[in-house]
C-alpha cells in the first residue's frame, strides 16, 4: 500500500497529538459541523435514542434535501458477514416542484408552527424518537414525535389531523416513502461522496473470522488521533476532512467490519464510520 504522508500542519489540526518534538501547536480535531444553511429549504429527518454512543455512532438521517440533492438513508444492506464498513446515502436530483410539494405537504399536515413536540406525551425509556428539522424561508423548525407509526399510510399522501402526533407520524411516513412519492421530481442516482467523515477507533475484537489489516495512512500514532470517545476505554474519534479524508477514504470506502487499522507502533484499532451527510454535526467530542 502506497503510504499517504500529509503536511505536518493539516495532519497536526486533523488528528490530535503531534510527536512533541515536533514545532506545531497544540493539536485538535476538526469537528467541522457544518450546520445547516439559515436560508432556502433544508430538511433532516433522523433517529435518537438512548443507548451507548458507540451502538449510534454509524447511524445515517433516514433522509436528507440540502442543496438541490435528496439523500436516502433507507439503505438496503445484504444479511452477510462481513458487510461494508462505510454505508453510503442514496443521492438523488431533487427539483424545485420536489422541493416545494415537501413544503406544502408540511404546512397541509399543521408542522409549520410554533409547536416542536408531537410525541403524545412521555416516550418510554429508551424509546427511539424521530426528528425533523425544517428550514423553510429562513426559519427553522426541529420537531420531535415519536419513532412507532400511529397509523397505516402506504401511498402518499397520508391522512391526518393537521398538528397532531398522528400529522407529525404521517409526514415522517410520506418522507420514508420519498422515493416514491415524488417521483418525477428525482433525478438518477449519483454517487455521494462525502465531505466530512467522523472515525471512531476502538479496540479489535474477536469476530470469528481474521481480521484484514490495512496501513494506518497518517503519522499520528492512532492512541494519539482525535479525542477520547466518551465510555470507551481507550477509544479515539476522529473528524476528517479534506487532504486527510482524501488520504483515508479509499480504505474507509473499500473496506469491511473485518478492517482494522494498523499503525507504525503497531497498534490496532477497529473503525466505526459515520459519514456526515450536510446539517449534520460530528459525534466526536471537541478537543478541549
Amino acid at each position: 500500500m502506497t503510504r499517504h504522508v500529509a503536511p505536518l500542519a493539516l495532519v497536526c489540526l486533523l488528528l490530535a497529538a503531534c510527536s512533541a518534538a515536533g514545532p506545531s501547536p497544540t493539536p485538535s480535531p476538526q469537528p467541522s459541523p457544518s450546520p445547516a444553511p439559515a436560508t432556502g429549504f433544508y430538511l433532516r429527518a433522523y433517529y435518537t435514542q438512548a443507548l451507548p454512543p458507540r451502538h449510534t455512532f454509524n447511524w445515517l438521517p433516514m433522509l436528507t434535501v440540502a442543496d438541490g440533492v435528496l439523500l436516502d438513508g433507507n439503505v438496503a444492506i445484504d444479511m452477510i458477514f462481513p458487510g461494508p464498513l462505510t454505508i453510503l446515502p442514496i443521492a438523488r436530483p431533487i427539483t424545485n416542484d420536489g422541493i416545494a410539494a415537501l413544503v406544502a405537504e408540511a404546512q397541509r399536515l399543521g408542522l409549520l408552527t410554533d409547536k416542536t413536540d408531537y410525541t403524545g406525551g412521555q416516550p418510554m425509556p429508551g424509546a427511539q424518537l424521530a426528528h425533523i428539522q425544517l428550514i423553510v424561508d429562513g426559519v427553522t423548525y426541529d420537531l420531535t414525535g415519536s419513532a412507532d407509526a400511529t397509523i397505516v399510510c402506504v401511498r402518499a399522501p397520508c391522512e391526518a389531523a393537521p398538528g397532531t402526533p398522528e400529522a407529525f407520524a404521517a409526514f415522517w411516513q410520506e418522507l420514508s416513502m420519498a422515493g416514491t412519492w415524488l417521483g418525477s421530481e428525482l433525478g438518477p442516482i449519483q454517487e455521494f461522496v462525502p465531505d466530512r467523515v467522523a472515525l471512531l477507533l476502538t479496540a479489535p475484537t474477536d469476530q470469528g473470522m481474521p481480521n484484514q489489516p490495512v496501513e494506518w495512512p497518517f503519522d499520528t500514532v492512532i492512541a494519539e488521533a482525535g479525542v477520547e470517545f466518551a465510555g470507551e476505554e481507550g477509544a479515539r474519534c476522529v473528524t476528517l476532512t479534506g487532504d486527510a479524508l482524501g488520504a483515508i477514504w479509499p480504505a474507509l470506502r473499500d473496506g469491511n467490519q473485518l478492517t482494522v487499522f494498523v499503525d507504525d507502533a503497531g497498534t490496532e484499532a477497529t473503525p466505526i464510520v459515520r459519514v456526515l451527510v450536510p446539517g449534520d454535526e460530528s459525534p466526536c467530542p471537541d478537543a478541549e
